[in-house]
């Protein structure tokens, strides 16, 4: 493995470690992870999944926890 290919790894896992502890799930294992749990069912868009987060975040009544 090269350095660039290291450097970019070792990055996109501080990132995603970050994304979790503001409370950003990541769309891409959400996807892998619906996929291998529950082959049958359908997979929402990034937009929905994005929204689904937020909402669950802060409640859909529009909180003002964010």
């Amino acid at each position: 493995m090269s350095l660039k290919q290291k450097f970019s790894q070792r990055w996109q896992s501080i990132r995603q470690a970050a994304n979790l502890m503001a409370g950003l799930p990541d769309y891409n294992n959400y996807v892998i992870r619906q996929r291998r749990h529950n082959p049958n069912a359908p997979v929402m868009s990034e937009q929905q999944f994005q929204d689904y987060c937020s909402k669950r975040r802060c409640g859909s009544n529009g909180g003002k926890c964010c």
